[in-house]
């Protein structure tokens, strides 16, 4: 199948490419024509992920990125003006996952949660739609919330918060400045099969469970979250803004 660039031209800053749906995001991005600003904490999985990119004769840069301090993000921004030119569409895929029974989470468990998931999303979004506003060109914004941002889970308060939590501020963005040309939607995976889910998956009765309450009868892929935010992203999704995508293969249709 013929490989289609929609994203030509374009620069995406990717949070959390080191590994995981962010790494998925990144690579395939880049495979579409973008240059794709990689932005994470590790830099030895970042630069992996970078590697990655390069070998395919595709454009990456680099920036090893706290997402939960302003300086790190602006000098990010900077970096990738200065290298790009200018700067087009921000998937905010940085997070963590803990599973903690609600009594035993600690004020120190809820904080590094909604820190990370939250708060480094909304610092990151802030500082890219100042960017856009001062280069008059209008963008894209992508919130990766969670199938938990719409259905509670046991010994998941914290993560549920800080998902659910996502999507209203991707709403409160998207109202705020579409008329500058700033889209703003979220995707929401359910059970993907990725590093951070390899506790359900290497435990063959929390597997089968899982499992079973998906109708596809599967897990998601990397590849097929990353589907979802690339069209977002392109010109094919203009219109698409304050929306919300669920990528579960049906998991939550029976809630």
């Amino acid at each position: 199948m013929e490989e289609t660039m929609r994203l030509e031209n374009k620069t995406v800053i990717v949070t959390g490419a080191g590994s995981g749906l962010g790494k998925a995001v990144a690579v395939a991005a880049a495979k579409e024509g973008a240059a794709v600003v990689l932005a994470d904490i590790n830099e030895d999985a970042m630069n992996k992920t970078a590697q990655e990119i390069r070998e395919n004769g595709q454009k990456a840069l680099c920036s090893q990125v706290n997402v939960c301090s302003q300086e790190s993000i602006g000098q990010m921004l900077t970096k990738a003006v200065d290298t790009f030119g200018q700067v087009d569409a921000l998937v905010n895929c940085a997070g963590i996952f803990s599973s903690i029974p609600f009594l035993e989470l600690t004020e120190e468990d809820w904080d590094r949660m909604l820190d990370i998931n939250l708060k480094g999303s909304f610092l990151c979004s802030q500082a890219f739609i100042r960017q856009l506003l001062n280069q008059k060109t209008g963008g894209s914004l992508v919130f990766l919330s969670s199938i938990s941002g719409y259905i509670g889970f046991t010994k998941s308060a914290h993560y549920c918060a800080s998902k659910g939590a996502v999507r209203q501020l991707s709403k409160a963005i998207a109202l705020e400045f579409g008329p500058s040309g700033i889209r703003s939607n979220v995707v929401a995976p359910g059970t993907i099969a990725t590093p951070m889910n390899d506790w359900i998956i290497k435990d063959p009765k929390m597997h089968a469970q899982s499992v079973s309450s998906i109708p596809m009868g599967r897990f998601g892929t990397s590849q097929e979250i990353a589907s979802a935010i690339l069209f977002l992203i392109s010109d094919e999704a203009a219109y698409c803004t304050g929306a919300e995508l669920l990528v579960d293969g049906g998991q939550i249709t029976h809630c």
